[in-house]
């Protein structure tokens, strides 16, 4: 029995040094939080179908259609992320993120729609476009677009969509 608890020590002491040495990337411990908190949606799916319900809608009148720019991308996460770990919707932080992207981006200006609790892109698109607020800045003056959509632990989908000019 002795025999059995010195070869042990060793092993576990090498382990612990090992857990204790490794690292995680910034990256790792990203997609962790996000593992544990949210789930993406139909890999996208769902964003590019709304990114083509607006940019359909805005064609239809006559308006230019967005470009997608995944830069913007993270910005839209995140926000999903915060308002999944709060449970309700809002634009908290919005006046930050305008700016960040506006310096990022040489943006002259930002906005944002926000929304949970539909099960298609359809649905949110058609709440929006219901909504005078969504709907101005869905027929904005803008040129690019970045959107996401995330579920929650118990299957509710959020939803941010920026636009950038």
């Amino acid at each position: 029995m002795i025999k059995q608890v010195k070869m042990k020590f060793p092993v576990l002491f090498l382990l612990s040094i090992l857990v204790m040495t490794s690292s995680c990337s910034k990256e790792e411990l990203v997609d962790e939080q996000i593992n544990s908190t949210a789930m993406i949606v139909s890999d996208s799916e769902m964003e590019l179908e709304i990114f083509e319900l607006v940019n359909d809608y805005r064609a239809e009148k006559g308006l230019s259609t967005l470009s997608y720019d995944t830069r913007a991308q993270s910005y839209t996460t995140e926000h999903n992320l915060y308002m999944i770990s709060k449970s309700q919707i809002s634009h908290d932080g919005f006046a930050q993120r305008s700016s960040t992207l506006s310096e990022e981006f040489n943006a002259v200006k930002v906005s944002e729609n926000v929304g949970r609790n539909f099960t298609t892109a359809q649905g949110i698109v058609e709440a929006w476009l219901n909504s005078p607020s969504h709907l101005k800045n869905i027929e904005g003056d803008f040129d690019a677009t970045a959107i996401s959509a995330y579920a929650d632990a118990n299957g509710m989908i959020y939803f941010t969509q920026v636009f950038i000019k």
